[in-house]
Order: structure tokens, then C-alpha cells, then sequence
């Protein structure tokens, strides 16, 4: 049985069974995440893992017949004989075991902070040569360390220790330090102590379970590779590799038909490449794999390319509307672009001459006081909101910042605007701001933020007269960090409004707070959010929201005590949500789920009666609306893509209050594909959710709020979702942006 056949068979057979179990678990978090099949979603979980499984079985054998080619040493040979160790030998072996593993951390540790401190002060080329550098000189010495230490350590008691015991004890001490390390720093390495820079393993994006896994494979792999040599009789020996054959063979039976189930059930393949870690590699690797016309999309395993062999046709071309032809596969054509209606009737009765401050913070959840959130995290904004009008449901059009302020401020849905295909999007000089619009009308237009991202070459400060950067930290070039701003930032637009030149006139004034958005900082002066509450970042997250209202009413305590403060009009929003554990997910930027895309947001206009409107709103109504408020003119018609929710400022009577769609409106980028979203009807609505290519998500936001439950299957409000859908995409002016060549950035 030492031949090579059975022992190919037995590791491939073992890493299959390593990545069964790990489809089982993977299976267990996306169903409920889902409300899905398990079966399904197991059957297809693990048959995209079988393409993954089976060439680590092979690399393992491989690896196994370079170093014992006869098939002699079998796991319980060598297990017995490391066991069998005595004297000296033994006294070594206990010795390398309890040292190695604490000398590798410290050697991981000190050359991630060299590192860290080289990209940081350094070209990239001349960075990387020195951290190799380094790191190769602390391995030197680290492990002439180790090898001056073994021999004391062998003399001592340690010499007595069992070696299995020794190495246990390394290992614990390892992965306690690791633990410790990510607990006490945050995503960016910082903290206290050197252990902290490990706070970057808990970066969303830096997800290692697949690396974890793969590994766990490969273990699984050995194990049943080993099981047949050594002292394995042939009996038993044949009855493993039959076993084992079957196995592989069933396996890749299951390949084949799963890639045609997945396609036929794009909910469960959608399900696996949202949630599913190990298993959205694997699908991403079948998809490419079987992708005949090299179009970037497969026909099989619920890729949705409605013609593989065509590559102008696939779920990522862009559609041309109106030419009869569904080159994007959502299952119909476009609809040819239509002219849309002026956005304003008629002037509205708001006091004249209004100043205006718009406040707009960072990954702005609705869980706020006056939103109805029980804990008391924002008592500056719900004073605020007890003499404003409140929108009760308000939604950005975006998940994430650089495809929400800018479309925002400008008062068009994203894909209708200028711009370049960069995940941060730049916004171009054809595109009018609110800032500009205010400037031709004679306001002073000033602003502050703390984010690389609102730098003027970014193209979000159009308009701007006076735009201050002061309270951006110095090291700042990362989608998340660890700078607390809120106290500067505010000091930053105290000055602003307290220069004489500035509030000589009408004025506007736009600050963009940051600190809700991770990484999340711990403050000391902060109520303890913890208790009652559900894992660790949501406290975290409610002590940073607390700590921007606080000094949000700094800002607002300095507008009511000027003699300007009574005609100013105030606006508080947010660019996006956040997901904490909604779906599986612990980050925004991807989805439309309602905790990304829902937004408080506040209008507070002097004189105006305070008012809930419990309607449903978008923020592509806010440029219209900042307009009517402040009495200007309307622009021409097409200029914006809103509609003015001025009547429901000024009138706090329900029944007058129209319903309208909101459509979300996400087009692809370099780190995330194009979704779509409208939610149609009286509010709360039905949400249809387009996912690409013809996969459409459709829940009932007032039976199923947390849209755990796709009624897609339900013909009649399908059909009459995708109509509103579908009209809706024909009032858009879509601009097509490539965002290929942004890729590598």
C-alpha cells in the first residue's frame, strides 16, 4: 500500500473531508445570516471548495513523497518516536519546542513595526529593501538568540518536560500574545505596547480564515496521507483508498452539479459570495474557471453571463439604452433615457435670508436618540432634532463615502455625475456643488473636515471659498484610522463663522465629522456603552458617536449665542450607515442593506413648527430642498435629479406628504460591484435589490424589516417592482465610467 496511487488518493480524500468541515461552519453562519436552505447552501459551499481541496491534496502527497519517497514513516511512528526521546535528545527537542514559537512572535512583531516605520518615511522601492533588511537581521540574531539559550535551557528543568507539553505550552503562549496584541490595538497598529501593531489582523479586509483554512486542509490532507504507510496493513489499507475514492469521486459530482443548481438558485450563490469567507474564493475561482468567453463572468455557478460566448454581453458590460439588446444580462434592455421634470412648482414661505450650516457625519448610523435608540448617545442632536423637522426615513444613495457626499452635494444620483472609476471617486469641474450654487448667489462658502479624502483635489470643495484642513491628522492616507478630530475639526468652524469677514453677508458653512468611522477610539470621558450590549465594536462605535455629538454641540451652542444664530438654518446628515453583525457583515461600502443606506437626517429652519415627516426621503432631495429653504431660484430643468422636500418641512400634517421612491444607486468600482436598490410604495415600501445581472433581491420592509426574507418568487409585486425599477433607470442620464484601469490602486 506504499505505492503512490492510494496515498494521492487518501490526501486528496483528507483535504476534501478538512473542507466538508469547514463548509459545515460556513454553511451554519450564511444560512442564518440569510435565512437560507442550509442544505443548499452546504451542497454549494462545499462543491466550491472542492476545486480548492483537491490540488492541496495532491501538493501535500507531492510534498510527502519528496521528504519519505518509500512511504515508511506513518503519524504514529513519528508520534512515537518523538515520545520515545530520552537524555539529551529529548531535553533538546522540549527545548526547541517551547522556544521557537515565542522567538518567531518576536521576530513577526519587530519586523512589522520596522516595517511600518520604513512605508511610512520612505519611497516604496528604498522601504521594502530596508524592511527586508532588517528583518533578515533580527532572524539572524533572533535565532543565534534561541540557539545560545537551548543549551541552558536544556540542563534545567525544562530538559524533563514531555516535548508535546513543551511545544503546547510555546503555542499557548504565542496565540495568547497574538490575542492580546489585536485586542489592545486597533486596525491601524496602534495601542499600548509593542504587541498592539497586531490590532492590524483585525482589519475587515485583511480576512485570514481562508489562509486558516487552507491551512487546516493541508493538515487534514497529511493526516490521511500518513494513515496508510508505516505499519497500516493491506487490508485496512484497501478499504481506506475505497473509501477515499468515493469520496473524491462523489465530491466531484457534486462539482458539476452544483454549478448548474447555483445558477438556477443565484440567491444561494449570492448568499455564499457575501458571507461565505473560504467559499467566496473558491466560488470567484470556479466562476473564472469556467468563464468560455474571458468576459470576467461565467455562465456556471451563478456567475450570470446570459451568453458565454459573446464576450460584448455579461453582467459587467455596460448596457446601451435603448437599442433592444440586454448586453448587461439583467434580463432587459435598458429603457432609452427620458426628460425629467422640473423639480420645483412654485417659491415657498420660509423667512428670508437665511444663513445655512450643514453638519454631515461619517458612517452616521439612525441608532440616535431622537431615532428612538435607547442609549443615551447623542443628547446635543436630539435637542437639536425637539425643534426640527425630522426624517424618518432618510437614505443616502450610497454605502460609502466616495460615491455618497459627492453625488450629495451635487443633488444627482452617482452614476449620473462626472467622474473617474477610483473606489474615491474625483468629482470634475462639470459637476455644479451646492458650495457653487451658493457662491453665484452671493453667500460666503467656507468648510471644514479631518479626512484626506475632502482634499480640493478630490474635487469636493467646488465652490468653496474658505476650506480648512487643520484638523487633519498628519499620517492620514488610509480608509480607516485612529485620529480623534472632532474636538479640532469643531475649533476649525468656530473660527470660521467667528472671522468678521465670514458671517458679513449670508453664509454657508459645511463640516464633515469622521470619528464614527473606524477604527474606533476608546473615550475616557464617554459613558460605558458595554453593558447589554452585543460584542465589543458597537459600544466602541456608540462612545465615538457620543464623543462627535458632544462637540457637535460646541458648534451649535456657538451658532445660538451670535446675533446671526436666529436666521440660521441647520442641516445634520450622514454619508452612509454601518453594519454591525446585519448580515453577517461588520463594514459598509458593498451592500444596500437598509443600516448602510438608512440616515438621520434633520432640518432646522427658525420659525418652522418642529415635525416628524415619517415619509420616505433620499438625500438626492437635499440640494433642491437647501435651495428652496434659503429662497433661491430653481435651476434649470435636468440640473438635478431630486425633488424638493420643502412642503414637508412646512407643513406637519401626514396626509399631505406625498410618497415617493428612493432609488440607491452604487455603480461598479474597483473594489465592489454595481448595486442598485429602489424601495417602492407606501412607506416603509418593498425594496427590490439588484445585484448584478439578472439577480434581483425583493423584501417587504414592513413584515420583514431586517430583509432576512427574498419574496422575489412572488410574481405579481416582482413584476411590479421592476417596472417601477426599470422607469426609474429610464429617467436617469447614466454616465459610463471604466473603472478597469483603477484596479491595482
Amino acid at each position: 500500500m506504499n505505492r503512490w496511487f492510494p496515498r494521492v488518493v487518501l490526501a486528496v480524500a483528507g483535504a476534501l473531508a478538512g473542507a466538508l468541515c469547514l463548509a459545515i461552519a460556513e454553511a451554519w453562519s450564511v444560512s442564518r445570516q440569510w435565512s437560507a436552505s442550509f442544505g443548499s447552501v452546504l451542497c454549494g459551499d462545499f462543491a466550491v471548495l472542492v476545486p480548492l481541496a483537491t490540488p492541496v491534496g495532491v501538493a501535500v502527497w507531492a510534498s510527502a513523497g519528496l521528504l519519505d519517497p518509500r512511504g515508511r514513516r506513518g503519524v504514529r511512528l513519528a508520534v512515537s518516536e518523538l515520545a520515545a526521546l530520552r537524555g539529551r535528545r529529548r531535553a533538546w527537542a522540549a527545548s526547541i519546542a517551547l522556544v521557537g514559537p515565542p522567538v518567531t512572535m518576536a521576530w513577526l512583531v519587530g519586523s512589522a513595526h520596522v516595517a511600518r516605520s520604513a512605508f511610512a518615511l520612505g519611497e516604496p522601492l528604498a522601504s521594502g529593501v530596508e524592511a527586508a533588511v532588517v528583518s533578515v537581521v533580527f532572524l539572524v540574531f533572533g535565532s543565534a538568540a534561541a540557539l545560545a539559550v537551548l543549551p541552558l535551557l536544556s540542563r534545567s528543568v525544562i530538559g524533563s518536560v514531555n516535548p508535546f507539553l513543551a511545544a503546547g505550552c510555546g503555542l499557548t503562549y504565542a496565540a495568547a500574545a497574538t490575542l492580546i496584541g489585536v485586542r489592545t490595538g486597533d486596525a491601524s497598529g496602534n495601542g499600548f505596547g509593542l504587541l498592539a501593531i497586531l490590532g492590524v489582523l483585525a482589519r475587515p479586509e485583511l480576512d485570514l480564515f481562508p489562509v486558516i483554512a487552507m491551512a487546516g486542509m493541508a493538515l487534514a490532507a497529511s493526516l490521511a496521507e500518513r494513515s496508510i504507510v508505516g505499519d497500516a496493513s493491506r487490508s485496512r489499507g484497501a478499504v481506506q483508498v475505497a473509501v477515499g475514492g468515493l469520496a473524491v469521486v462523489g465530491s466531484w459530482t457534486l462539482v458539476v452539479h452544483e454549478a448548474y443548481e447555483l445558477s438556477a438558485n443565484p440567491q444561494i450563490a449570492q448568499a455564499i459570495e457575501s458571507s461565505a469567507s473560504l467559499g467566496h474564493f473558491g466560488l470567484s475561482l470556479a466562476r473564472r474557471a469556467t468563464d468560455r468567453d474571458n468576459d470576467g463572468a461565467s455562465a456556471l455557478f451563478g456567475g450570470g453571463d446570459c451568453d458565454d460566448a459573446d464576450p460584448a454581453r455579461s453582467p459587467y458590460a455596460i448596457d446601451i439604452p435603448g437599442n433592444g439588446i440586454d448586453e448587461d444580462c439583467s434580463g432587459a434592455d435598458l429603457p432609452a433615457p427620458r426628460t425629467r421634470a422640473m423639480s420645483h412648482a412654485a417659491p415657498f414661505a420660509f423667512p428670508r435670508d437665511l444663513n445655512l450650516v450643514l453638519i454631515t457625519v461619517d458612517t452616521l448610523r439612525i441608532d440616535l436618540g431622537f431615532m428612538g435608540y435607547p442609549r443615551p448617545v447623542s443628547p446635543n442632536l436630539d435637542a437639536l432634532a425637539a425643534r426640527s423637522t425630522v426624517f424618518d426615513r432618510a437614505y443616502a444613495m450610497a454605502s460609502y463615502t466616495g460615491k455618497s457626499v459627492g453625488p450629495t452635494m451635487i443633488g444627482r444620483y452617482p452614476s449620473e455625475c462626472l467622474r473617474d472609476g477610483a473606489h474615491f471617486d474625483t468629482y470634475f469641474a462639470g459637476n455644479t456643488f451646492l458650495a457653487e450654487r451658493l457662491h453665484a448667489a452671493g453667500f460666503h462658502t467656507m468648510g471644514a473636515a479631518s479626512h484626506w479624502y475632502f482634499q480640493p483635489k478630490y474635487g469636493l470643495t467646488q465652490g468653496m471659498d474658505i476650506w480648512d484642513l487643520s484638523a487633519m491628522p498628519r499620517e492620514s492616507s488610509h480608509d480607516v484610522d485612529s485620529s480623534v478630530t472632532s474636538a479640532d475639526l469643531t475649533n476649525a468652524a468656530i473660527r470660521l463663522l467667528a472671522a468678521p469677514s465670514d458671517v458679513d453677508g449670508r453664509f454657508f458653512l459645511w463640516v464633515h465629522y469622521f470619528d464614527p468611522h473606524a477604527n474606533y477610539v476608546a473615550h475616557p470621558e464617554a459613558p460605558d456603552f458595554r453593558p447589554g450590549a452585543k460584542g465589543w465594536s458597537k459600544p466602541l462605535y456608540d462612545g465615538e458617536v457620543w464623543y462627535t455629538d458632544r462637540h457637535i454641540g460646541r458648534l451649535l451652542d456657538f451658532v445660538g449665542s451670535q446675533p446671526w444664530g436666529a436666521k440660521t438654518a441647520i442641516v445634520v446628515t450622514a454619508d452612509h450607515g454601518e453594519a454591525f453583525d446585519e448580515h453577517g457583515m461588520n463594514w459598509h461600502g458593498v451592500d444596500l442593506w437598509e443600516p448602510l443606506v438608512r440616515v438621520p437626517l434633520v432640518f432646522y429652519v427658525p420659525g418652522v413648527k418642529p415635525h416628524r415627516v415619517p415619509v420616505k426621503r433620499s438625500l438626492v432631495d437635499l440640494v433642491p430642498t437647501v435651495l428652496d429653504v434659503l429662497g433661491l431660484p430653481p435651476p434649470n430643468a435636468g440640473q438635478l435629479s431630486g425633488q424638493s422636500a420643502a412642503p414637508d418641512i412646512l407643513s406637519s400634517d401626514p396626509a399631505s406628504m406625498e410618497e415617493r421612491d428612493v432609488y440607491m444607486d452604487m455603480p461598479a468600482g474597483p473594489q465592489v460591484s454595481q448595486h442598485r436598490a429602489i424601495i417602492h410604495g407606501k412607506t416603509p415600501g418593498l425594496k427590490l435589490m439588484s445585484e448584478g445581472a439578472a439577480w434581483f433581491f425583493l423584501f417587504d420592509l414592513e413584515r420583514d424589516p431586517g430583509e432576512l426574507t427574498d419574496i422575489s418568487h412572488d410574481r405579481a409585486k416582482f413584476v411590479e417592482m421592476r417596472s417601477a425599477f426599470d422607469d426609474k433607470l429610464a429617467a436617469l442620464h447614466t454616465i459610463h465610467v471604466d473603472p478597469a484601469p483603477y484596479q491595482a490602486r
